[in-house]
Order: C-alpha cells, then structure tokens, then sequence
C-alpha cells in the first residue's frame, strides 16, 4: 500500500465511525429530549346578566373564569383575579367603554357586580380579567336590552338640578327676589315722579 493511499483509506473510515455513531445515539438523544412541554391552556371568561328584582332598575353581572381542563376535561375555577366590568355607550357614535367597576373572583371563580343603566335599549357589557400587573388574561362579551334606566342625576345630585327638590326652592327664592327688587325700584320712581309734582314752582 503506498503512503498516498493511506490517508484516503483513514479518511473513508473516519466517516464511516462517524456515520455509524450518528445512527447510533440519534434515537438516544430524541429518547432523552422527549416530547415539547405543551403551553398552559389559556383562562375561560364567560358573562352573563339578568334583572335584578326591585324598585330601582338594577342588572347583575356575572362573570365565571376557568381554566380549561387539562389534562382532563373538567374546568379548573381560577381565584383572586380582578374582573373589570364595563358598558359600551351605543348611544354616543364611537364612545369608548365606560367602567362601571370591579370585583375579585371567588372560589368558584365568580365576580360579581351591579349597575343600573342609564339609558334603555341594548347593553354592550364586557368583562375583562387582568393579572397583578395589569396584563389581560381574557375578556368576554354580551348583551342586555334594558326596558327601564335610571336618571344620570339620580341621587342626592338629583335635588340640587333646577327641576329637583332643592332647586326648585332655589329658583323660587331667586325669583322672589328679583320680584322684590322690581316692586322697590318701582316705588321709587313712583315716589320721584310724585315729589316733582308736589314741589311747587
């Protein structure tokens, strides 16, 4: 065998032994690697609303937040999450949601809260689940079609307005006063006009 053909005959062999370890210790190495960890199933927020029996116009707004199952197939209740609520203004063309408020899930993983519309028709409610941060974690949708709303200034601002309680007193009182004066001023050009009659020339 000549010297030039030994390192040809050293090269073929090398790659065979490394051909061979390849095909060896592959399924070894996807064996050890074992399948991808699967991601962990995003929360399930659902809301509803219903009318709440009474005199004030009042709508309860549930929202229920769950894990998906996995890897069985019943729903895991998530606790301590704020729920924030919020009403779509249809009414205003392009007007953003309006926040009504908060609450915290419980065991079971529900929030609840109350609002009282303040325009009849349909209700665009939507529920929005935030972490500490403030990051979404899920949000959820629906609607209600209220046949009764309360009056924006419903309350104890609603006394104050000039048709309320309070007002119409204020505007009385206003008004009675402006009368007074007019009946003193009057007077007093009655009187002027008379002392220029009596006064003799």
């Amino acid at each position: 065998m000549t010297r030039r053909g030994r390192p040809r005959q050293l090269h073929r062999a090398g790659a065979c032994a490394l051909l061979v370890a390849v095909v060896l210790t592959g399924p070894l190495v996807l064996a050890t690697a074992g399948p991808a960890a699967a991601a962990p199933p995003a929360l399930r927020l659902t809301l509803a609303a219903r009318p709440v029996s009474g005199g004030r116009p009042t709508v309860e707004m549930l929202a229920r937040l769950a894990a998906p199952g996995h890897p069985t197939a019943t729903d895991r209740a998530v606790k301590g999450v704020t729920i924030t609520f919020a009403v779509h203004l249809d009414e205003f063309t392009g007007a953003p949601l309006l926040t009504l408020g908060s609450a915290t899930t419980n065991a079971a993983g529900d929030a609840r809260l109350n609002y009282s519309p303040t325009f009849t028709g349909r209700q665009p409610l939507v529920a929005t689940a935030t972490d500490s941060s403030g990051n979404t974690l899920a949000t959820a949708t629906t609607s209600y079609r209220a046949t009764a709303a309360v009056h924006p200034f419903a309350g104890s601002t609603e006394a104050i307005r000039p048709d309320g309680a309070i007002g119409r007193v204020v505007v009385g009182v206003l008004l009675g006063i402006v009368a007074l004066l007019w009946i003193v001023l009057v007077t007093i050009v009655v009187r002027v006009q008379r002392s220029r009659e009596v006064t003799p020339l």
